[in-house]
């Protein structure tokens, strides 16, 4: 069986006066999941000339079931949240 690469997608949220939270999903066909790999940077971002933004946020797998892999992410105000998702499947 062949492993290949049936995700590979970057992804980065700024938050401003308020947070922000969601679900994305990403396709993925293949027989089964053989590896995932998800790194994330979650850092303070400016809202305002006077605020330097709190920088509290997170981002984890949370479907990595096929037809699909999902991603949940939150941010608090003044939040910059960027994630890396690639996925293994074999055939």
């Amino acid at each position: 069986m062949a492993e290949r690469l049936a995700v590979d997608v970057s992804r980065t949220y700024e938050s401003g006066m308020l947070g922000k939270r969601g679900d994305d999903k990403f396709p993925c066909t293949g027989a089964r999941i053989t590896r995932v790999e998800f790194h994330k940077e979650v850092s303070k971002h400016r809202i305002t000339p006077f605020d330097d933004g709190i920088g509290r946020g997170d981002a984890h797998t949370n479907d990595t079931e096929l037809p699909d892999v999902g991603v949940h992410y939150w941010l608090d105000a003044g939040t910059r949240l960027k994630y890396i998702l690639k996925v293994w499947v074999e055939d």
